[in-house]
C-alpha cells in the first residue's frame, strides 16, 4: 500500500495489525487474517494490549464513538473508519479515509510492534 501519499483514500481499505511470535508459524499471512476475522485465535501470535492500543488511536483521533459494539470515528472531510479488535488483532475498516490518517493508524500501531498486514494484496510489512 502506498499510504505515503496525500489525499484520500476514495474506497474502503482494511488495515490490520497483529503480533506474531519470533518463531516460524504454520499459517501464511492470508490464513492468519482469515482466522482473527473469523474471530478465531491464532497459534503463535501474541497477545496484544489491545484497550492501550485502542486508547492510542482514541487520542491521535478525537471523538472516536463507541455505540451498540462498534467503535467508529468520522472525519467528515478526512474520511472515517471502524474498528474491530480481538485480544491478538486490530483490525481499522477504513473508508475514503485520508493516506495521512491511515499512515497515523500504521504509525500507532507499530508503536505495540503490529506490523500492517494489507489483506487487498495480501502483504504484511514485517520490516
Amino acid at each position: 500500500m502506498d499510504a505515503k501519499s496525500k489525499g484520500r483514500n476514495n474506497v474502503s481499505y482494511d488495515l490490520v495489525f497483529w503480533k506474531q511470535s519470533k518463531k516460524k508459524l504454520a499459517l501464511g499471512a492470508q490464513r492468519i487474517y482469515e482466522q482473527l476475522v473469523d474471530g478465531k485465535s491464532v497459534n503463535g501470535l501474541e497477545t496484544i494490549p489491545v484497550a492501550e492500543f485502542i486508547e492510542r488511536i482514541r487520542k491521535a483521533f478525537p471523538g472516536i464513538k463507541t455505540e451498540g459494539g462498534l467503535t467508529y470515528w468520522e472525519g467528515n472531510e478526512r474520511g472515517m473508519f471502524e474498528l474491530y479488535s480481538s485480544d491478538q488483532h486490530v483490525h481499522c475498516c477504513c473508508r475514503q479515509l485520508t493516506a495521512d490518517d491511515m499512515n497515523k493508524l500504521i504509525e500507532i500501531a507499530s508503536e505495540f510492534e503490529c506490523p500492517l498486514y494489507d489483506p487487498q494484496v495480501n502483504q504484511r510489512f514485517d520490516g
